[in-house]
């Protein structure tokens, strides 16, 4: 009853918790919303990025009415929706998990490995991100989801305060990438695995078709910040084996930045080759693979006043692990128990990694999922690694196959790969041709219109299932990272039958009628079973 009295007197109502017994309890629960409310309350005055939540904008039609003459980045900022200055703040470290390290970077700075010749890695001030909990970052994100308003449109800008915090909205070069939908593969989880819980994130349908989007917008986004604040910056270059290229040219022909393409001759699609000609990159086909373009751009790089823009860029990662953190916004803030992501040069799997992470660590998810690497049979360095208990990692001369984008074999994000793996109970898998391309026709049957990455990944998944790894129950987000149309011409060569040595178990190659009534009842009456 004194509980009660002091409960009363104080106005303060908690209909939904038990009566406290002890006056202590109370006053430190009180305290604790106190605390929470006036910091929130001074993050949303001192930042503007966060005034989404903090400051309604007028419902009257004068004010939400774009002016003459105003694009959506002129009302954004008259309506104090752009970002002001912000606490929050990121840099470059060594990556050199459990080594200490005072050397450190700004992310204004052109460079891309430590002084001893590691990786860089993106570290983020965690404390300042922790001044606020996981509704507060929870509430912040799903309240840009679907919006137009500048930058947050964007599913990667959408998260900015974890990307690039310190950006000013003006440099960002965005096409509202992200966003990509997470669709339930319900039959073909159902008649091919025996799975009720099976999504496949879907980050091939971005603007160039494939997830390499998500990082190209940060990237190209600090390029365009360091043009403005002088950097004697002539262009960004990459070498590709065609999606990077892709991004590449389409977000610099949007920011006005030329662009440098190295390409292995004849070792990419029509589809893939054409992109970066069309948004007027300047493109070099080498007679090479990936790993000799590699070489090629990062000596050219070092010479020349061009901005590298491979994955050993870890801007691009920040990007890139959007797609995680959008996988668990998806599912309301719950983390599915797989993840499985195709290989390359294995910047893709860290950046899941990292996603997943943060969003454990400042307390909007409980956390982690598995993840599981699936690399093709012909460029497998990693699952080699991996079945020697990682003991000794050896590169390997990366032979032809159809999941082009995957085909390295000294993959540069080597030691970042093998973290996220250790640090998620992962498991690394692979695919040969004829799995990936046989894995790719079962699953157009059931609508999904697969690249070969994808294939790689879905190998994986079945691989897993036959083994009982992964439970038919389990919830599994297989990442498609491009798009099928990308890649038709294997699709028509398989289902024509004119794959060598691969058997077209799921071919469905049209049939030649002739032009009459009788002829076409006669196959309908054949293929359909009728009497």
């Amino acid at each position: 009853m004194a509980s009660s009295a002091l409960l009363r007197s104080s106005k303060l109502l908690y209909y939904d918790a038990p009566i406290l017994k002890d006056l202590q309890q109370i006053r430190c629960k009180i305290a604790r919303k106190r605390r929470r409310r006036e910091a929130l309350r001074a993050h949303l005055e001192s930042s503007l990025s966060l005034s989404l939540l903090a400051t309604p904008i007028s419902s009257s039609s004068s004010s939400k009415k774009r002016h003459a003459n105003e694009n959506i980045k002129d009302e954004a900022r008259r309506q104090g929706l752009m970002s002001s200055p912000t606490t929050f703040s990121a840099k470059y470290v060594p990556f050199s998990p459990g080594k200490l390290s005072k050397e450190e970077y700004s992310l204004d700075e052109v460079i891309y490995r430590s002084k001893t010749g590691a990786l860089l890695d993106v570290e983020h001030d965690m404390e300042a991100l922790k001044k606020f909990d996981g509704a507060y970052w929870r509430n912040l994100f799903d309240s840009r989801v679907g919006k137009t308003t500048w930058p947050f449109g964007s599913g990667v800008w959408s998260k900015k305060e974890w990307v690039l915090p310190e950006i000013d909205d003006d440099d960002i070069v965005s096409v509202f990438e992200g966003n990509s939908n997470l669709f339930w593969a319900e039959r073909f989880g159902k008649q091919v695995l025996n799975m009720t819980d099976l999504w496949v994130k879907h980050c091939g349908i971005s603007h160039t078709g494939s997830f390499k989007d998500l990082g190209m917008t940060v990237l190209v986004s600090q390029v365009n910040r360091l043009r403005r604040l002088g950097k004697p910056l002539l262009g960004v270059g990459c070498a590709s084996t065609g999606d990077t290229s892709a991004a590449l040219s389409a977000y610099c022909a949007a920011a006005g930045i030329p662009a440098i393409v190295f390409l292995p001759a004849n070792k990419i699609s029509i589809a893939q080759l054409v992109q970066p000609i069309a948004n007027g990159a300047l493109v070099l086909s080498m007679d090479t693979d990936f790993d000799g373009c590699m070489r090629l751009i990062r000596e050219v790089t070092a010479e020349l006043p061009i901005y590298l823009a491979n994955s050993l860029n870890s801007l691009r990662l920040e990007g890139q692990k959007t797609a995680a953190i959008e996988i668990c916004q998806q599912f309301d803030w719950e983390v599915p128990d797989w993840v499985i992501v195709p290989g390359g040069n294995l910047g893709n799997i860290y950046a899941f990694y990292k996603g997943f992470y943060m969003c454990k660590e400042l307390g909007l998810t409980q956390k982690m999922p598995r993840l599981v690497c699936a690399q093709a049979a012909n460029a497998n360095p990693l699952y080699r690694a991996y079945k020697d208990g990682w003991e000794k990692f050896k590169p390997v001369k990366a032979l032809p196959t159809f999941a082009s984008a995957i085909q390295i074999g000294d993959p540069v994000s080597i030691d970042r790969a093998i973290y996220a793996l250790q640090n998620s109970d992962g498991i690394v898998e692979e695919a040969t041709e004829e799995e990936i391309m046989n894995v790719c026709a079962q699953a157009d049957r059931f609508g999904m219109f697969t690249c070969p990455h994808t294939g790689v990944a879905l190998t994986a998944l079945q691989k897993l299932r036959d083994r009982g790894v992964i439970g038919p129950n389990d919830r599994t987000v297989v990442v498609s990272t491009a798009h099928g149309l990308k890649f038709t011409q294997s699709k028509v060569e398989y289902h024509s039958s004119e794959l060598a040595d691969i058997s077209s178990r799921f071919a469905n190659p049209p049939i030649q009628v002739a032009d009459d009534f009788g002829s076409v009842m006669d196959v309908l009456r054949q293929k359909l079973s009728l009497r």
